[in-house]
Order: structure tokens, then C-alpha cells, then sequence
């Protein structure tokens, strides 16, 4: 029998093809070039993949792996992230990611605040959004009541959406990274040929893929285990707002509905998080193997109906 296993491909926008790819210098100036055509880039400092910014002094601070970060010759910061799944956080990511490049590299002791470099946070994302956006939005920091007014404070947001829809003002190469993160063939750059090229390496190769899949095991796992924490603190958090409404009432019997319904509560809103996100992971991965929209929906009325209406489902469905 034909074996009906078909192995997942993996594209320019999953973590280690990604960091892999533009890793290659030229190539990671040629996106950048295209993304920012404003900037004269001659050259960049070769780039680090997975670049990890911690802070021992301040433990219960929150990591951060940047995806790629670059320096150009004229000292002009890029951080470029993927992000494949809409967390309704990107904004909020965007500011710390910019603080913790702040933090570590742009500005030296003895220097005085002018000599902060300019920061580009780039995010190349490639889910659907609920509103129609255009492939690149710039952001700045402007006077809310006159937006000519632009702070001078060099930090540049930009987001990419390959889902976006065309102005006619994107560069070619632009349009070729939209490509790209759509897993569309490319021709007529040399540049991209390089990529696709080696993208079509790896895929090929079990070594890569075998790192691959070992690595995603990897994170889902730390997932799990921050999900597992989130329910212990909620959890926990429902037990203390028992306690003190019952302590509040001064009744004993208060107290002990009080921690019951924190109990609950607290395991309901952990349990309902838990299932949204292997929702999001279930329709992620049937897609990869080549499910349609007909299949993945009745997949996850079979697992999720329980807990979740048809129109839900169809709208997680549609968001990812």
C-alpha cells in the first residue's frame, strides 16, 4: 500500500529555516534594503540568529529570543521577528522587544543619550488579521494632536503582512519576501534564488529536519509547562481571593465556599486557555498536512464540540 504519509514542509517563516536563511549576509541586506528602500544600508555586521536577552540581576523579568538581530555600518539597529501566530499581543511584544535591544546594545557606559542608536523592530507576520492592513505598516512616535509632529526618538516599528493588501508602493524585493513567507515560487532575483535554494536543503536533508522537529518538541513542551504554571497560579490566585472574601465576611463557612470558588474558577480559566491554544495548534498543524477548511472544522467539533459552539470553532478556524 502507497504510504499516504506526507512529510510537512518546512517554510521560510518556521524558526530554524528562518534564522538559517538569513543568516546569509547579502540575502539579509537585500530584505532589509527592500523593507526600508529610505535607508542607504552599505553594508551590515554579519547578523546573530536567536539572539537571548536576560537580566540575572532581575530574574522574574521576562526573556526574550530575538529572532535576528543586525547592525549596519552606520550603527542602525534591526531586529527582524516572525510571528505565525496571531497572540493579539504584537504591539505590546514590539515595545519590549525594542527595550531589551536598548538594554543590551545601544547605548555603551561613559556615552550620553545622542549616541543611541537607531532601533528597527521589524515583524514579518504571516497569519491572517481580522482587518484589512496593508503589507507594510510604519510605525512612529508622533504628537497626538499634531501628527506631523514626529519624536526624534529612533525607534522604528514596522510590521509585514503577507496577507496584506498592495499599495503599489512596495519594492520589488518586498513583494518577493511576501513570496517567500507564502511558500510561492520566485524568480528573477539572485538573491531569492540563494534562499529558495537553500530552504529546498534543508527540507531535503534528515539531519535539518530531524533538528527541526526536535526543537518544535522543544518548545511545545515549554508551552505546556507555562501552561501547566499559568493554571497553578490561577489556581492559586482563586484560592486567595476565596480566602480574603471569606475572611472579609468573617464567616467560616464564607472561607471555605470562598477557596472552593477560587478553586474553580481558577481551574476553568486555565483549562479554557489550555484549550484555545491547542486549538490553534490542532488547525495549524492540519493545515501543514493538507487538510481543508471542511476537514479541520469537523476535526475540531469532534474534539472541542463539547466546549465550544460550530460558529466558535469556525471563528478560531478563520483567525488562523
Amino acid at each position: 500500500m502507497k504510504n499516504m504519509y506526507k512529510k510537512p514542509w518546512f517554510g521560510f517563516t518556521e524558526d530554524k529555516v528562518f534564522g538559517e536563511v538569513m543568516s546569509n549576509k547579502e540575502f539579509c541586506k537585500h530584505v532589509l534594503q527592500g523593507i526600508l528602500p529610505e535607508l542607504a544600508i552599505e553594508d551590515i555586521y554579519f547578523s546573530h540568529k536567536q539572539e537571548e536577552i536576560n537580566d540575572p540581576e532581575h530574574y522574574d523579568q521576562k526573556d526574550v529570543r530575538l529572532d535576528i538581530l543586525v547592525e549596519d555600518y552606520n550603527h542602525n539597529l534591526y531586529n527582524i521577528e516572525v510571528q505565525t501566530t496571531n497572540t493579539d499581543d504584537i504591539a505590546r511584544r514590539m515595545r519590549y522587544y525594542a527595550a531589551k535591544a536598548d538594554q543590551r546594545y545601544t547605548l555603551k557606559k561613559g556615552s550620553t543619550y545622542r549616541n543611541l542608536k537607531n532601533v528597527y523592530i521589524i515583524f514579518l507576520c504571516s497569519f491572517n488579521l481580522a482587518e484589512k492592513k496593508p503589507i507594510k505598516s510604519k510605525y512612529l512616535t508622533i504628537n497626538y494632536d499634531n501628527q506631523t509632529d514626529v519624536l526624534q526618538d529612533g525607534l522604528t516599528k514596522i510590521i509585514i503582512n503577507s496577507n496584506g493588501i498592495p499599495s503599489g508602493n512596495e519594492t520589488k524585493t518586498l513583494l518577493n519576501l511576501v513570496k517567500l513567507m507564502k511558500n510561492l515560487p520566485i524568480s528573477g532575483d539572485a538573491y531569492f534564488d540563494i534562499a529558495q535554494n537553500r530552504i529546498k536543503e534543508i527540507n531535503s536533508d534528515e539531519k535539518w529536519r530531524d533538528m527541526i522537529m526536535d526543537y518544535e518538541t522543544k518548545l511545545l513542551e515549554r508551552e505546556q509547562d507555562a501552561e501547566e504554571r499559568g493554571l497553578k497560579r490561577g489556581i492559586e490566585k482563586g484560592i486567595n481571593q476565596g480566602m480574603q472574601q471569606g475572611i472579609q465576611q468573617g464567616i467560616q463557612q464564607g472561607i471555605r465556599q470562598g477557596i472552593q470558588q477560587g478553586i474553580e474558577q481558577g481551574t476553568k480559566e486555565g483549562k479554557k486557555k489550555e484549550k484555545l491554544i491547542g486549538i490553534k495548534k490542532l488547525i495549524l498543524a492540519l493545515k501543514d498536512f493538507g487538510g481543508n477548511d471542511q476537514q479541520i472544522l469537523q476535526r475540531l467539533e469532534k474534539d472541542y464540540g463539547d466546549s465550544f459552539s460550530k460558529e466558535e470553532l469556525e471563528k478560531f478556524l478563520k483567525e488562523s
